[in-house]
């Protein structure tokens, strides 16, 4: 009788570190888990400004390519010599 209650308490000691091996694992995976959805946090707010700061500048760029159109045409067929001759008429 006592080698079966010593082979119940055997299994009964190998079934626990079995769990506490199978717990210990899933507190890792859980450690592992945790840390993906942090970072992944810090992506969507990184990601939000970025596109927050794109839109922005879609709206600046029809502005800045019509300044800039606008430079470009009045520079390019007048040299400034013209330019001078054109400001004294």
């Amino acid at each position: 009788e006592c080698a079966k209650l010593e082979a119940k308490r055997q299994a009964a000691v190998e079934e626990k570190e079995r769990v506490e091996a199978q717990a210990a694992a899933c507190q890792e995976k859980l450690s592992l888990a945790e840390r993906l959805v942090n970072g992944l946090a810090d992506e969507y707010k990184r990601w939000t400004e970025t596109v927050k700061d794109l839109k922005d500048l879609q709206v600046k760029l029809i502005g800045n390519c019509l300044l800039s159109s606008a430079f470009v045409g009045y520079i390019s067929p007048f040299s400034m010599k013209l330019r001078a001759q054109l400001w004294k008429e």
